[in-house]
């Protein structure tokens, strides 16, 4: 094949294999590697001849190669007009896309998170685990602009691509964004196919086998795609899984059953999962749910008190005597605006009730 000055254009078969050979979960695999190791380099009794204790700082990049190999087994579930890549290499450095999904609906960088048993709270600017901000909002729109930056690139036009988080085994997640207004998907992980599959089509099928194309490249995404040995790290790594033994309480995690090995011999799918750890950084500002204090309940009180007082304060003066032009109208507005005012003391009133009782019910549930 040549291109048009006569120039020889490869095709980087084995750079393409290396993209599509990288299996989910592959990064944050490599990263628990790499910390078990320098845990273990401190402290040798964390192995033995059999047995592998995690050391508690593994712990959240295990279950987050956990989270994405189970995700990835998901949309493994697509059919074939989907092309799909895991652990997706961005630049130079370590950052990757955990999975990159193309198909009739278009082109979607997915994020996985895992947050056993939480509550999740999305607003406009910043996703809330358990009334904690967190940066996944932001994380995973830097993701995607860079997706679109580099398939933009390559292929000549622009390529919308949406942006989604899919959150594993949450209790609950509630998403109070305006439906129009929701620049990153939030999705219950156990949807997130079906949610895929349901998008309706909006780009030719000219452009998204284009796309296809350009996605396939290495170059697209990394200057050096192969630098890594991907299948003996998850080789490690399912080693790794079968002799780990369960801490007894490893910092900030929850004590967790003994895991399946991944591949023994067929690859089981993850009983838990988690999304690669973030770095702690400041509160977000956001709109999120807020605890209520006796201080807040004072201060409702304090308000409904301003305005009987005012009410009051009204009502006697327009029961004195006139003494001036101004203070004859005042009786003849107060007479003309009684009603309003009555029903204003009311609702100040039962305001304070139902605040009293809301306060009362989230201390009781505490």
């Amino acid at each position: 094949m040549t291109s048009a000055d006569g120039l020889e254009a490869r095709v980087d078969f084995a750079g393409i294999q290396a993209l599509s050979s990288r299996e989910a979960g592959y990064a944050v695999a490599l990263k628990c590697l790499q910390v078990q190791a320098d845990a273990e380099a401190r402290d040798p009794s964390l192995r033995t001849a059999d047995r592998v204790a995690l050391h508690e700082a593994a712990w959240p990049w295990y279950t987050g190669a956990l989270g994405e190999i189970e995700v990835g087994e998901m949309l493994k579930s697509l059919g074939p007009q989907w092309f799909v890549r895991h652990s997706v290499p961005i630049g130079t450095g370590t950052k990757d896309v955990d999975h990159l999904v193309i198909g009739p609906g278009g082109v979607f960088a997915i994020n996985t998170k895992h947050h056993r048993a939480a509550s999740i709270w999305v607003g406009d600017h910043v996703l809330r685990v358990n009334n904690a901000n967190t940066p996944h909002l932001k994380i995973a729109r830097s993701d995607t602009l860079d997706v679109a930056r580099r398939l933009a690139t390559k292929v000549g036009f622009p390529v919308p691509v949406t942006s989604v988080i899919a959150v594993l085994n949450a209790n609950s997640i509630v998403d109070r964004r305006e439906p129009n207004n929701r620049p990153v998907s939030v999705v219950d992980a156990k949807r997130l196919v079906a949610w895929l599959v349901g998008k309706p089509q909006h780009l030719n099928d000219t452009k998204l086998a284009l796309i296809k194309l350009a996605a396939e490249e290495p170059e697209t995404w990394h200057i050096d795609p192969r630098a890594a040995d991907t299948l003996r790290v998850m080789q490690r790594f399912d080693r790794l899984a079968a002799q780990i033994e369960t801490p007894s309480n490893p910092a900030g995690t929850q004590k967790r059953d003994r895991p399946t090995p991944r591949r023994a011999p067929a690859r089981p799918t993850p009983r838990q999962a988690s999304a690669r750890p973030t770095p702690r950084r400041a509160p977000a500002r956001g709109r999120g749910p807020k605890k209520s204090t006796s201080g807040d309940l004072l201060k409702l009180w304090f308000a409904v008190g301003v305005v009987i007082v005012a009410i009051s304060i009204l009502r006697g003066v327009a029961d004195q005597p006139c003494t001036s032009p101004i203070t004859c109208v005042i009786p003849s507005l107060y007479l003309a605006f009684k009603p309003l005012l009555i029903l204003g003391a009311i609702a100040a009133i039962g305001a304070g009730a139902i605040g009293t009782l809301i306060w009362l019910v989230r201390r009781v549930s505490r």
